[in-house]
This record gives C-alpha cells, structure tokens and sequence, in this order.
C-alpha cells in the first residue's frame, strides 16, 4: 500500500524535486517559526530548522511520512539570506565574485505511524566565477536575486554566474534527493518503483 506523504513546505523547488522522482505527494505548508540564532553550527541549525517544520506538519497525521527541509547560504562565518535591497544584493553578488560559499540543506523526515524520525543534513559549495561588476548590474536588473538567498538562483538565470559546485548539487536546489531516496527506503518507499 502507498503511504501518504506530505512535503511540509510551498517551496516551489522542492515540489518540482518530488515530481522530478515521480513521488506521489500532498504539500501542507508548515508554520513554523525559523530562528536562525537557535544555535551556531551550520549543519546543526539546518537539521534543526527541518525538523521544526517536519514536526509541525506531523501533529496533523496520524499515518504519513512528513518531509521537512531546510536550505540556507552560509559564507565567512555567517548567514546569508534574501538580500533586504539593491545595495544589499549587490554587496552579496561582489562578496561571492570569485569566491566559494556554502549551502547547506537539512532534512527531516517524521513516519508519524511508526514514530520514527530521520534527520541529517547535506552541503555543496559553490564557487562563483570572477563577475565584473556590470554584469552583477545587469543580473540585479533582472529583479531575480530579490527574492533568493545569496541573491541568486542556480536553477535560474543566475546560473551563469557559477564556475562549479562542489558536493550534493540537489541541496543546493533545496533537498538532497539521494539522502531523501535512502531515507524514505528505510520506511518502505521506493522512490525508483513504478
């Protein structure tokens, strides 16, 4: 029998991932409340941030698999989000210029039948190539990076920017298909069946 599952998450990212692994799935968007200052360890405060979510989807099911995520930039030290404007993203844009920042993703995932919870977390890094500086014009023009950690899609536009990524590229995307796959076999789901 097919067990529910539910992506806790709007993520437009993480639906098209799903559907990209043909996996059958509802979305019920959690409403959990981030705080990125709930500790300092990246890898740690990304599982945490996931299962927060994955948990508060949970108490509505008494029998599914609930998947939670979470992705964030994280470079020199620090958390980089959305940026809050056009000077803020070109600040992000000029930092990356040349440089490598990492994305890590932490990933939760609650069988709310049998009470058991997986959670763990993958990374990539991401090297930007030399940008000169009327191309971060031109890409800000675009109004993409507004709306995108680091100031920038991958999957996007900004996907010229990028000279390699290094490590599970799915993270960087928002959710490590390989460690979802294992994860959800433990639990009786074969994302690979027909």
């Amino acid at each position: 029998m097919q067990r529910k599952i539910v992506l806790a998450s709007k993520s437009e990212r993480r639906r098209m991932l799903l559907g990209q692994i043909k996996l059958d799935f509802e979305i019920r968007e959690s409403e959990y409340e981030e705080d990125m200052s709930a500790m300092s360890d990246p890898y740690e405060l990304a599982k945490f941030l996931a299962l927060g979510k994955a948990q508060d989807v949970a108490k509505y099911y008494d029998d599914a698999i609930i998947i939670g995520a979470d992705t964030f930039v994280f470079s020199g030290g620090k958390f980089i989000g959305k940026p809050k404007d056009v000077v803020d993203a070109r600040k992000i844009l000029t930092e990356f210029s040349g440089k490598t920042h990492e994305i890590v993703t932490g990933l939760a995932i609650i069988d709310t039948k049998n009470k058991i919870v997986i959670n763990e977390y993958d990374e990539a890094r991401v090297t930007f190539r030399k940008l000169m500086p009327e191309e971060i014009e031109d890409y800000i023009a675009t109004g993409e990076p507004m709306d995108k950690a680091g100031a920038y899609g991958l999957m996007h536009r900004g996907a010229v920017l990028i000279e390699k990524v290094e490590g599970d590229f799915y993270s960087v995307i928002g959710l490590p298909l390989n460690k979802l796959h294992l994860a959800l076999k433990k639990l009786g789901v074969n994302t690979l069946e027909k």
